[in-house]
């Protein structure tokens, strides 16, 4: 069908899903978040280098800690007239990065790749999201933000089974790299869909960078800063599962404790392919406060544990936890943010997610140093709590047109 009706009937939800532009928005998304998901077999690969295993959490964290950082400087000059050229230069960046780990061949040169691959990806991410806000219909915002979580999650799902195939057939990480790099050539073409054919409309005020003074200003909305807030705490929780599950279900002797990480993927893509239609017919900040106190008390459940039956369930209970928070605070931010600061505001809340992944650590490894794993799941509990506070705060009025 051609793109015009389609996004036309967008505007109210129905006909977006199979419109070119948003098909292309969602496949270079998963080449994008393919480019991560490829690093599953990272350590091994880098066993193979002259590389203390001390060294490792560095060259792991580099690529977010690059991304940390680049991602706000980037955001305030994506805007809807240029997303075409950054998604360009973005894509261009990622293939040079992956093609890159060929000659990193110890400490020192992988660390400078890993954190040209991190620029990258916040370039690469920034002008997606940018896009993606573009053409997501105010009324859908909950709904079509997990559609987008959904394709974000299937690299991680569908891609690290097959690298043992890809390594024995390829013979080697560097060359599964290579074919990745090439793999994310498709998103040139896919870009020739995304932006700068339809005419801007009479009035856009989202196609030219933001001012610091705007900037300034925007900050200073209390309702956004609220729900950034409640969003850093929701994925603080998340990264504390995340990273310290594993020796948590050895210290509980729980076999294959990562079968609770497939349940909870699982659970956040079932409900939002299942009740993604519903998160927007619902008051999105009772939904997001139901959802974190369901959460809160998986995590006080989850510090006590009894057995591999209530764990692996609790696996799936906070997959629906998090299927349902994380695209409504997304949908709740893009509503009470002005069409201007919407993209800025959504890469501000990807902000927080990897915010959380660094300091989701940071608070659990001494909490769980002093006092043990129930310590640190109970302090999860808590952040979650205080996240409903934050949402539930007092009712806010859409901003949106």
């Amino acid at each position: 069908m051609s793109d015009a009706p389609a996004l036309a009937m967008g505007s109210s939800g129905a006909g977006l899903l199979t419109s070119r532009k948003f098909l292309a928005l969602m496949a270079a998304a998963f080449l994008a978040y393919a480019n991560v998901a490829v690093f599953f077999g990272f350590v091994d690969h880098l066993r193979a280098l002259p590389v203390s295993p001390a060294d490792y959490g560095i060259l792991i964290g580099a690529m977010a800690a690059a991304s940390l950082v680049v991602r706000p400087l980037v955001s305030p000059f994506s805007h809807a007239g240029n997303t075409r050229l950054l998604l360009f230069i973005g894509t261009a960046l990622a293939v040079a990065a992956l093609a890159a780990y060929t000659i990193a061949a110890g400490f020192w040169s992988m660390l400078l790749v890993r954190l040209f691959h991190g620029t990258a990806f916040a370039v690469l991410g920034t002008a997606l999201m940018t896009a993606v806000v573009g053409v997501i219909p105010k009324a859908k915002s909950a709904q079509f933000f997990g559609y987008l979580a959904v394709v974000t999650l299937l690299p991680y799902t569908l891609i690290p089974p097959l690298l043992p195939f890809l390594d024995a057939h390829l013979g080697g990480f560097n060359r599964i790299l290579l074919m990745f790099a090439l793999l994310t050539l498709l998103v040139f073409p896919l870009v020739v869909f995304v932006s700068g054919r339809e005419p801007m409309p009479s009035g856009d005020d989202t196609a030219s960078a933001l001012t610091g003074r705007e900037i300034m200003a925007n900050l200073k909305d209390a309702r956004v800063l609220r729900i950034l807030a409640a969003m850093l705490l929701l994925y603080c929780g998340h990264a504390m599962v995340f990273f310290f599950l594993d020796g948590y279900g050895q210290s509980i002797r729980i076999a294959c404790a990562g079968v609770f990480l497939t349940l909870s993927t699982a659970g956040e893509i079932g409900i939002r392919v299942a009740a993604g239609t519903l998160f927007d017919r619902m008051d999105k900040r009772r939904l997001a406060a139901a959802a974190l106190a369901a959460l809160g008390l998986a995590y006080a459940a989850l510090a006590h544990v009894p057995g591999e039956w209530l764990f692996f369930a609790l696996g799936l209970i906070f997959g629906l936890g998090w299927g349902v928070a994380m695209p409504v605070f997304n949908g709740l931010i893009f509503d009470v943010s002005k069409p201007r600061f919407r993209a800025f505001n959504i890469n501000l809340g990807l902000q927080m997610f990897q915010a959380g992944f660094f300091l989701g650590p940071l608070i659990g490894a001494p909490l769980l140093d002093r006092w043990g794993y129930a310590s640190l799941y109970h302090c999860c509990a808590v952040l979650s709590l205080l996240a409903v506070v934050l949402i539930w705060t007092r009712k806010e009025k859409n901003n949106g047109s």
